[in-house]
């Protein structure tokens, strides 16, 4: 006897209700992931400033000690309207994550070549290095303490003698808080000067004292 063939089954899809559960579903999704990923930039932000001025810091160390003469590290604000540029506007400022390394007082000179070769033939104010906040830090503030990160000193430069030492005047930044204006639940990093010249960066949260990123002094 003759069988009939069977015809294969059509294959089922996605009825409107079904896709309209799943994109509402999608969609609370991503409304409750939205904060998190904006405090992780947050965060991202704070830890890029702070590894900039820790940077800029044992750079401008390095130099003094290479040169065998005084170098000076600044905070710096520029009114340049892009911010990862600084211009000749520049000033120091104990707020802002731009930073320079030079030979002289930067105020005024921000846009100036960078010292190539023998220094004695550069125009001041003699610029090794700059670094403006940019757009990977642009939105966070700092804050300038003494060695307890207690007391606000609002100094805005470290001057390194040929030891790679910071001389005592004028008294040197100890202490560089740096925070996202924005939240108040993102972390705070600490940008701390020895007095022998060394710098590390810390987290105040961390409190246990075999953690490397505590600022508890062991």
């Amino acid at each position: 006897m003759l069988t009939r063939p069977r015809l294969p089954r059509r294959a089922r899809g996605f009825t409107l209700i079904e896709l309209m559960v799943g994109l509402a579903v999608v969609g609370l999704l991503l409304v409750g992931a939205i904060p998190m990923v904006r405090e992780w930039m947050m965060n991202l932000q704070i830890r890029t400033a702070a590894m900039s001025i820790a940077d800029g810091l044992s750079k401008a160390r390095a130099e003094a000690v290479r040169r065998n003469r005084d170098v000076t590290f600044s905070l710096v604000w520029s009114t340049g309207s892009s911010p990862g540029a600084l211009d000749n506007d520049c000033q120091l400022s104990a707020r802002s994550a731009s930073w320079t390394i030079s030979l002289d007082d930067p105020t005024g000179g921000c846009g100036a070549t960078l010292v190539v070769g023998d220094a004695s033939e550069a125009a001041k104010p003699r610029l090794l290095l700059r670094q403006a906040q940019g757009d990977g830090a642009k939105d966070v503030v700092v804050g300038v303490y003494d060695a307890t990160c207690s007391t606000a000193t609002g100094e805005t430069q470290v001057v390194f003698n040929s030891f790679g030492r910071a001389a005592t005047s004028p008294a040197p930044m100890r202490c560089i808080i740096v925070r996202h204006p924005a939240s108040e639940t993102t972390h705070t990093l600490r940008v701390m000067l020895g007095t022998g010249g060394s710098v590390r960066t810390c987290d105040p949260a961390v409190t246990e004292r075999d953690d490397p990123r505590t600022c508890i002094p062991t």
